[in-house]
């Protein structure tokens, strides 16, 4: 095992089961891009849930400013969303910073951070059976060291491409409605803060960081 790697041999949950997540504080993932970190944390699924993991969020990261505002309209957060569907938080009646969601059975992800936009998609091994067409989502190049990394395991091989693809598309704005998979590349994995950096082009190069949660993998992509 390399050095930082993570440990491949725990075991996933069985498809039919939640996936279980320890509940654990807010994280700050450093270096994914300049001007400081981006935030990340989950919340059990349900009413309320991504105002209550935003605000947990924004209470970790640092040199936070809310326009001046005050009293309760500084701890006041909005989410709406764009056409295409990414987040926008205002924060106090301002803008805030930039937050990306993704859900998996009882649990919601976020990830936070002030500069730039950012995107945070968990995938989970479960979601990619032997029959899925794997070609028509993932590169040859991509697919071969995936797998190798994942010691062979389609599915989670499967899992990580997916996640790095989606956080990408996310951070960018634009979701998969402009680009097909084929068109976004993850490539030259190594091991980084727990997980493993990767560089993802999805018509320009965005920074990227995955590591195995439960039975899959959390993915975190930067575009600033």
């Amino acid at each position: 095992m390399l050095p930082g790697e993570p440990n491949m041999g725990t075991a996933s949950p069985q498809p039919h089961r939640r996936p279980g997540f320890d509940a654990a504080p807010a994280q700050a993932l450093s270096g994914l891009g300049p001007h400081g970190p981006v935030i990340y944390a989950w919340e059990r699924a349900g009413a309320g849930a991504k105002e209550r993991l935003v605000r947990r969020l924004l209470a970790g990261l640092p040199g936070l400013d809310a326009g001046g505002a005050s009293g309760p309209d500084r701890r006041t957060v909005i989410l709406e969303e764009t056409t295409l569907g990414q987040p926008l938080m205002k924060l106090g009646g301002q803008p805030g910073p930039a937050v990306s969601f993704s859900r998996t059975p009882g649990c919601l992800w976020a990830a936070l951070t002030l500069s730039g936009q950012v995107g945070v998609d968990a995938a989970l091994t479960a979601e990619f059976e032997e029959c899925y067409p794997f070609p028509r989502a993932f590169r040859p190049g991509e697919w071969d060291w995936a797998r190798t990394w994942c010691r062979g395991d389609s599915s989670r091989a499967a899992a990580l491409l997916w996640a790095l693809k989606e956080a990408a598309v996310k951070a960018l704005g634009v979701g998969f409605h402009f680009l097909d998979p084929l068109e976004v590349e993850a490539f030259s994995p190594r091991p980084w803060q727990g997980g493993w950096r990767v560089s993802v082009k999805a018509g320009r190069l965005l920074p990227a960081w995955a590591r195995p949660v439960g039975g899959g993998w959390l993915a975190i992509a930067r575009h600033y």
